[in-house]
Order: C-alpha cells, then sequence, then structure tokens
C-alpha cells in the first residue's frame, strides 16, 4: 500500500509541477495596491478599473468608436487589460481620449506576523494528540485538505480575464495529488487501516512544503483572494499548521503501529 502511494505521488508530481507562486495567475501580497479615482471629464460608455490585484489597469469601450490608451487601442465593445508604468505613482493619470483616467497608490498596514505564525505552530503541536487516533488524523486531513482547496479557489477567483480551470491548477500546485490522497486516508482511517498514518503524513508533508511561498500572506496587508485577507490567513494557517500536524501525528501514528 505504502509503495503504491509514493507511486502515484512521484506519477502526479511530475504532470503537475508546483507553481512559482502561491497564489493563482503570478499575483503577490501587497502593502500598496494602486485604484482608479475617475475618469475627468467623465467619457459617456468608458469605465476604467485596477483589475488582479492593482497590477493592470482595465478599460471598458462601451462606445462606437475605438479609444488610444498610450500605446493601446481598446476597440469598440471591447474591453483590454494591460500594465501602465504609470499606475505606479503616488497620484497618476492616464490620458484617454482628451480625458484622463485619475488614480491613486494607497498604502495599508501590514498585519501582526507573530500572531498568526504562532497560530501556525499551536497547530502544529496538536499533531501529538492526532497520532493517538485514526479518526482523529481523518479528521485533521478533511480540515487541511478542504482550508487548501478553498484557498485555491479563492485565489483563483481574485484574478480577471482568465480560464478558470488552468488558473486553477496552478494554484492548486501539489493540492492535485495531496486532495486525492486525502481521500484515500480517511477512507484507510475509517476502515481501521495501518495504511491511514502513513498516508496522513504524506499529506502533510506535501501542503507544508508547497505552501512555504503563502508565509507572505502573514507579512502584506493585501492579498489576491476573493474574500476577506483575514479569512484566507486563517486557511493558510490551517493548511501550514494543520500539513504539520498530520505529518507528526501521521509518523507518531506509524511508531505505534510498528510497536504493536
Amino acid at each position: 500500500m505504502r509503495t503504491l502511494v509514493w507511486l502515484v505521488v512521484v506519477v502526479l508530481m511530475a504532470g503537475f509541477p508546483s507553481p512559482a507562486h502561491a497564489h493563482a495567475g503570478g499575483l503577490t501580497p501587497q502593502n500598496q495596491l494602486s485604484r482608479v479615482v475617475g475618469i475627468e471629464p467623465p467619457l459617456d460608455g468608458v469605465s476604467a478599473r485596477m483589475v488582479n490585484h492593482g497590477s493592470q489597469l482595465e478599460i471598458g469601450n462601451g462606445t462606437a468608436r475605438a479609444l488610444t490608451v498610450g500605446d493601446v487601442v481598446v476597440g469598440p465593445g471591447e474591453t483590454k487589460r494591460f500594465r501602465d508604468e504609470r499606475t505606479l505613482r503616488a497620484q497618476w493619470e492616464v490620458p484617454v481620449e482628451g480625458s484622463v483616467v485619475k488614480g491613486v497608490v494607497e498604502s495599508y498596514p501590514p498585519p501582526n506576523v507573530w500572531l498568526w505564525l504562532a497560530l501556525v505552530v499551536g497547530l502544529g503541536l496538536a499533531g501529538v494528540l492526532l497520532g493517538k487516533s485514526r479518526l482523529a488524523l481523518a479528521a485533521g486531513v478533511v480540515v487541511v485538505a478542504a482550508a487548501h482547496v478553498v484557498h485555491a479557489v479563492g485565489s483563483t477567483l481574485a484574478v480577471t480575464g482568465g480560464s478558470f480551470v488552468p488558473l486553477f491548477l496552478g494554484a492548486a500546485g501539489v493540492g492535485v495529488v495531496c486532495w486525492p490522497l486525502a481521500v484515500v486516508a480517511v477512507v484507510a482511517a475509517v476502515r481501521r487501516k495501518p495504511a491511514a498514518s502513513f498516508v496522513a503524513a504524506v499529506v502533510g508533508a506535501m501542503v507544508v512544503v508547497a505552501g512555504i511561498p503563502d508565509f507572505d500572506s502573514f507579512r502584506f496587508a493585501r492579498l489576491p483572494f476573493a474574500g476577506p485577507a483575514s479569512l484566507d490567513r486563517l486557511l493558510v494557517a490551517l493548511t501550514l499548521g494543520g500539513g504539520v500536524a498530520l505529518a507528526v501525528g501521521g509518523f507518531s501514528g506509524m511508531r505505534k503501529e510498528l510497536a504493536r
């Protein structure tokens, strides 16, 4: 059983390499974000906003004529997103057909990183308790896997203008491997199979390694997540701390089984 699990892990990881960024679309947490204040004077049928975590200016053209924005031409009925270095200034303007899109870069205070790290450590220490019961390990696997899934979904929904499936797979990373293994661990635990501890430990170790880039979620104020930043931080804490707990609890359970 253990050999089969490792073969599945190796094969799936070869097909689904871990992403370079923890969030979908390569978006990263920030303490400063650019936003559009308005268009002056207003242009009927023309909209402007910053998307993709303040990294792109989106111009919507609801008029019957083409609009020129710098080097970008937005045709009638089109919506285009592009990067513009001017949007990085504290107060910025981008000309559009005799008007200007005005915006600002706003700063936000970072969260208390030590509070979140303490939560991760506390969850990790709970691994000692998880190792005492296969059902406790199964419950831990469900919580960690669910947190990882919701984090990946929220990260994907924060991206504007991309296809959901490839973005989701990119945000999931080795979750594509971990989630099926999580099901295996739960089924094995319910059936009282010794392999439950081993599979839970593998799942925990994998999500911790894959989630290391997510530590930035504890350091920056604004996160590329379709929901409250505090929710995403909680999901990351559950994934990282819970992953450590699964690894510790799983190996503890394996030692108990070998001692019998």
